[in-house]
């Protein structure tokens, strides 16, 4: 059975957020930041290693950030422009240039903070225990990140280079990926008002 302590976890962070005012990483949650929060979740779960992938704003972000360097590695994508698909084959190509390769990368967004430990740790008991090669977050009516992906998978992750991040590997594999139920965890923050929403709604006076 594969541990958590031999997954590896690629956060993409490199992104512009044209549509909010402000940088949105950097965005204040439960008495820290987006970024941060969402980092201290992942720390929680203990993988082997974490690689946030950062981009646009990448000396501000860096500035504020407060990482643990023994876990947690922070680099910036120079090819960021080029979008999602570019973040995650860079984030992968930079874990899989360690000595011993994962035996699977949780690929999860710097903007979802609702995620928990509990629900990546019962994607990750999924991964760990179903013969699939894919574990990915189920929305409405598609396939997402967070989700897990096996080292036959690594390959497809490393040539992508577009801006729709890992969605054609799961539409290609979508009669086989085993999805985990992700409602309410996984609202992304678009536009200030996406912020105010879900700010509000999370944290109470």
């Amino acid at each position: 059975m594969t541990h958590p302590k031999e997954i590896a976890v690629v956060v993409l962070a490199a992104g512009q957020s044209s549509r909010m005012k402000d940088i949105k990483l950097l965005l204040p949650w439960k008495g820290s930041f987006l970024l941060q929060h969402v980092l201290s979740t992942l720390e929680e779960i203990k993988p082997t290693k974490i690689s946030v992938v950062l981009g646009a704003n990448a000396s501000k972000i860096k500035e504020r950030l407060q990482i643990d360097a023994n876990s947690t590695e922070i680099f910036e994508n120079p090819t960021w422009k080029n979008g999602l698909g570019n973040s995650i084959s860079v984030g992968v190509r930079h874990i899989l240039a360690s000595d011993v390769p994962p035996k699977g990368i949780l690929i999860c967004l710097a903007d979802q903070p609702l995620v928990t430990k509990e629900y990546l740790g019962r994607l990750l008991l999924e991964f760990t225990t179903q013969d699939v090669a894919i574990v990915a977050s189920k929305y409405e009516k598609r396939m997402g990140v967070p989700a897990v992906f096996s080292p036959s998978i690594y390959p497809e992750l490393l040539n992508l280079n577009s801006d729709f991040g890992a969605r054609v590997i799961l539409e290609k594999y979508k009669t086989s990926i085993l999805g985990m139920e992700a409602k309410g965890f996984l609202a992304d923050i678009d536009t200030p008002e996406d912020y105010e929403d879900i700010y509000n709604q999370n944290h109470h006076q």
